[in-house]
C-alpha cells in the first residue's frame, strides 16, 4: 500500500558495556497458550524505558548476576546525552547503565541494548524462530501504551493481539514482520509474542502509511498495519551488541499453533485474513473480494472490514490509472462509522477522501472530530497530526 511507517515515540542512546550470561536450551515441546497465559508470561519480562524525550517499551532477555539486559528499538534510545530509566513491571526504576546502539548507520536495523543493575529477581525472555512467523500466524504485541492521558511512569502494560499479514524480505531499518493489530504510542520496543509467549520481534513501526491521491498528494491514511524488526535479525547482530548465543533461552520448537490458512478459506475470519494480506501486497482488487465474502458471512466484522474496504479503495484511487473507475471510499468510511461511532481512523481516512473530492467542509469537520477521538483516547501523535491537517486548511 505504499506502506512508509512512522515510528510512534523518540527517546535515546550512550554507548555501550558487554557482559556474560546463562546458558538455557529449552528442548520441551512447545504448548499454544491462550491470550491470558500469554499476558501473564509477558507481563513481568516487558519493562518501561522512560527519558525526559518520550515513553518507549523492552524485553529482557538475560541475566548476568545483577545485570540485566533489555532489547529494545533504538529509536526509543538515540540520543546519547539523555538519561534512561528502566522501571520494571513491580514498579522499580533504575538507572540504565549503558545502552549499545546496534543501528549505526540508516540500513542498519532498529535495534538497541540497555542494561539495568538490580537486586531483584526478575524472568528472561523465551526466545524462538522468527522464521516460522509466516503469514497468518498468530502473535502478540506487548508493551506500555501512552494512552488515557498516562505517560512515562503511569502507564500500564497492555496485550494486543494480531495476524502476520507479510514478510517482506527488505525494508527500512529491519521492519520485515508486518501485522494488523492495535498498537499505541509507548509500546515501541516492546515484545512480539508467538502463540507459546516466545520473543519473536521488536514492535517499532504503525499508525499510517502514505497513499498518493488523484491529485496527486501523498497522504498519510490509517491502516492498522504495523511492523516488528524479527528477532533473528538481533540474532545476527550479536557481536555487535556484545552477547554471546549461549547467554539467551532459546526455544526453537515449530509453534502448535499454525497459521490461519489463506489458501482456501472456509469462513469470515480466514476471508477477512487474506483481504487484510493482500491488502498488505497492494493488491486492493482481491482484498475487496475477500472482504466482502467475510461480510456476507458474518456482517458483526463490519467496522473493520468497512474500515479496510475503504483502505482498499482509496489504494485502487491513488494506483489506478483511470482513477475515476475505483469505487469511492467515503461510502465504506460511511459505513464503519455507522457501525462504530468512535471509529477515529475512519473520521480520519474519510476526511482524506472528502479532500480528494474537493470537499473542504467535510475535511475539515472530520478531521475535526478524528482529533477530538485521538484526544480522548490519548493518542497524542494521531490527535496532532489531525490538528496539522486543520490548520492547513483553514
Amino acid at each position: 500500500m505504499n506502506i512508509n511507517f512512522s515510528r510512534y515515540d523518540t527517546l535515546t542512546t550512550l554507548l555501550a558495556g558487554t557482559t556474560a550470561a546463562l546458558t538455557i536450551v529449552i528442548s520441551q515441546p512447545a504448548i499454544a497458550k491462550t491470550p491470558q497465559e500469554v499476558a501473564s508470561i509477558a507481563g513481568p519480562l516487558t519493562v518501561q524505558i522512560n527519558s525526559s524525550l518520550g515513553d518507549g517499551s523492552g524485553v529482557i532477555i538475560a541475566k548476568n548476576g545483577k545485570t540485566y539486559t533489555v532489547l529494545t528499538v533504538n529509536h526509543v534510545v538515540e540520543k546519547a546525552d539523555v538519561k534512561y530509566t528502566v522501571r520494571t513491571s513491580i514498579g522499580k526504576n533504575y538507572q540504565a547503565t549503558s545502552v549499545t546502539r546496534l543501528q549505526t548507520a540508516e540500513t542498519d536495523p532498529d535495534l538497541a541494548v540497555v542494561k539495568f543493575e538490580s537486586p531483584e529477581e526478575y524472568p528472561v525472555a523465551t526466545i524462538a524462530d522468527s522464521d516460522q512467523a509466516v503469514i497468518g500466524t498468530q502473535i502478540f504485541v506487548y508493551g506500555y501504551p501512552a494512552t488515557g492521558g498516562l505517560f512515562g511512569a503511569e502507564r500500564e502494560p497492555e496485550l494486543s493481539p494480531g495476524l502476520v499479514t507479510s514478510r517482506p524480505r527488505n525494508r527500512p531499518e529491519g521492519y520485515t514482520l508486518r501485522y494488523q493489530a492495535v498498537t499505541w504510542s509507548g509500546m515501541s520496543g516492546g515484545p512480539v509474542f508467538d502463540s507459546e509467549a516466545r520473543v519473536i520481534g521488536l514492535h517499532g513501526q504503525g499508525e499510517f502509511g502514505f497513499a498518493q491521491t488523484s491529485s496527486g498528494e501523498v497522504a498519510p491514511i490509517k491502516t492498522g498495519f504495523n511492523a516488528a524488526v524479527p528477532i533473528n535479525t538481533f540474532i545476527a547482530k550479536l557481536v555487535a551488541a556484545g552477547i554471546n548465543k549461549s547467554e539467551l533461552k532459546v526455544d526453537n520448537t515449530p509453534a502448535t499453533q499454525g497459521p490461519v490458512s489463506t489458501i482456501n478459506p472456509q469462513d469470515a475470519q480466514a476471508y477477512y485474513f487474506r483481504g487484510l494480506s493482500r491488502l498488505d501486497q497492494d493488491n486492493p482488487w482481491d482484498a475487496i473480494a475477500d472482504f466482502n465474502r467475510a461480510l456476507a458471512s458474518k456482517p458483526n466484522y463490519t467496522p473493520e472490514l468497512y474500515f479496510n474496504i475503504g483502505n482498499a479503495r482509496t489504494l485502487l484511487t491513488s494506483t489506478s490509472i483511470d482513477s475515476t473507475r475505483a469505487p469511492s471510499a467515503i461510502q465504506a468510511y460511511t459505513l464503519a462509522i455507522e457501525a462504530n461511532p468512535g471509529f477515529a481512523d475512519a473520521y480520519y481516512n474519510r476526511a482524506l477522501a472528502y479532500l480528494d473530492n474537493k470537499d473542504k467542509p467535510k475535511a475539515i469537520a472530520d478531521f475535526q472530530k478524528a482529533a477530538e477521538l485521538y484526544k480522548q483516547g490519548g493518542r497524542t501523535s494521531a490527535y496532532q497530526d489531525a490538528l496539522n491537517r486543520i490548520k492547513q486548511l483553514q
